[in-house]
Parts: C-alpha cells; sequence; structure tokens
C-alpha cells in the first residue's frame, strides 16, 4: 500500500491500528531512541561517548553524530571539562510535560484490567485513603467470586495482601494509628509476626493471603510505584482459596511484571 493510499484510508474512517501498523517506521529515530534511553542510564556526572555508544549498541562514530544532533537540539548536554554527556534541558522539559498528564490511577487500572482478562478472574486495585487501604477499582472477570468487599471498602493491615504492602512500604507514622485502631477493634497480629510479613514481601515483591479478610478468597497483591519510588497504588488479583494450584509461581511472576509495566508507564525508575 503506497503512503496516498494509506492517507486516503484514513481520511475515509479506515482501521487506525492497522493502518498505522502498514507504515514503516524511521529507522533512524529509533537508533536516537536508544541513545536516548543509554543516557537514562547514566551517572550523575554523565555518560561518555564510549558508554553510550556501548549501551546503544552503536560504533563511536554513529553515537556522536547522533548525540551532536540532540546536543543542537537542546535533548542533550555536554559538559565541556569531562566531554561527558547528560539530557539537556529539552529532555528535562518533555519529561515535567508528561508527567503533568499522568494519572497513576487510569494507568494503573488499565494494566489491571488487561491482565485480569488474560488470568480470566477478578481483581481490585486499592490506594491509602483516609482510613487506610481503601478499594478504587473492582473488576469482575471469569470466575465468579462471592463477597461483599465493593468499591469504598476498608482493608486492614494487619492480615491483607494489601495492607502487607502498605506495611512494608509505606512509613511508619503512616500507618501506626491505623494498625492501633484495628487492634481496638480486634484485629490483633504480633508485631513479630508483622515484622516477618514485612521482611517476606521485600523479598518476594508481593504478598499472599488465603481466606483470612473473606473466607474462600484467595489474594496475590503487588505494589505500583511512582517517579519517586513511592507507592501509589496496590494491585490484587482474587481466587477461590480452593483452588490451590491457581497462583503457579508462572502466574504470580505475571502479576509481578504487569505492576512493574504500570509502575513505569507512571515513571518509576525500576529497581534500584
Amino acid at each position: 500500500m503506497s503512503l496516498q493510499e494509506t492517507d486516503r484510508n484514513m481520511v475515509s474512517g479506515g482501521d487506525m491500528p492497522e493502518v498505522i501498523s502498514q507504515r514503516k517506521s524511521i529507522q533512524s529515530v529509533e537508533i536516537g531512541a536508544r541513545v536516548l534511553i543509554s543516557l537514562l542510564k547514566t551517572d550523575p556526572g554523565g555518560s561518555f561517548l564510549r558508554d553510550v555508544a556501548s549501551h546503544s549498541g552503536l560504533s563511536r562514530s554513529q553515537a556522536h553524530r547522533y548525540l551532536l544532533a540532540f546536543v543542537n537540539a537542546g535533548m542533550v548536554e555536554q559538559d565541556a571539562s569531562s566531554g561527558r554527556y547528560s539530557l539537556g534541558t529539552l529532555a528535562v522539559r518533555l519529561g515535567l510535560a508528561a508527567i503533568a498528564t499522568l494519572d497513576p490511577v487510569r494507568i494503573a487500572t488499565r494494566h489491571l484490567e488487561g491482565l485480569l482478562k488474560e488470568l480470566h478472574t477478578t481483581g481490585l486495585l486499592s490506594v491509602w485513603g483516609d482510613y487506610g487501604p481503601t478499594v478504587i477499582r473492582w473488576i469482575d472477570g471469569g470466575i465468579p467470586l462471592f463477597t461483599s468487599m465493593h468499591v469504598g471498602s476498608i482493608l486492614p493491615l494487619q492480615g491483607s495482601s494489601t495492607g502487607s504492602l502498605f506495611l512494608t512500604y509505606c512509613p511508619p507514622a503512616q500507618t501506626r494509628g491505623r494498625i492501633e485502631r484495628e487492634r481496638a477493634e480486634g484485629i490483633i497480629v504480633k508485631d513479630a509476626d508483622l515484622s516477618k510479613e514485612i521482611e517476606s514481601v521485600r523479598k518476594l515483591g508481593y504478598a499472599r493471603t488465603y481466606g483470612s479478610v473473606v473466607p474462600g478468597l484467595a489474594a496475590v497483591s503487588v505494589p505500583v510505584f511512582d517517579s519517586q519510588n513511592c507507592l501509589v497504588a496496590t494491585m490484587s488479583v482474587l481466587a477461590r482459596s480452593q483452588d490451590k494450584a491457581y497462583f503457579s509461581q508462572a502466574k504470580i511472576a505475571q502479576i509481578v511484571k504487569v505492576a512493574q509495566q504500570a509502575g513505569e508507564a507512571i515513571g518509576w525508575p525500576g529497581p534500584a
């Protein structure tokens, strides 16, 4: 299909994704993106030409030409004394503009919806509210689950997989008051056991429960982090607790990966 035919199809209401997929990309732009991505992995002092070339899979002469073009455009800066390259003022402006348009809840919801569609089950998205971990999205799918839990439900910090994530990744000053209220209401887990749970979450990157919050309901919960490496939401995938084999290691790894992808879409830089 010619470019002119493609444009005519777009104007006449043709299928946009299909039309776009038939277009050939501009290879030099893709290569340039690799050069910029290599600078994201740089030390605070910047990257030498050899490092940029190595990380982007280019020869030094090729990398230098791209870097020069980006310097001229303001996307990259070069330190006159050390010769090192780093992202420039235009890159900063573009990044800030992109951050300003981000909606973490919308992004996390979209990723969770896609995951649940693949897994054919139900899940929920939670954030920290005035009274602790609060369900803000309930997404039905696949396996029918009978529970009184709904949007607006408050989950306990002690004993729930969602609560374990907030205990692990939020400062104690934020969570301590809620723990004290739960214990006054009769939900009591020893501090030693909470510490073991936090250690487990940090090691595994997720939390899981089998019927401890809602009888007959099992859950695996994973954290979603923002650009400052702060917990902005948690994703939980639910199943019937009698389905012991449902949460296989492969499936848990998939759940963790999707949460990480959601974080990256929000600006999370990745594991330290």
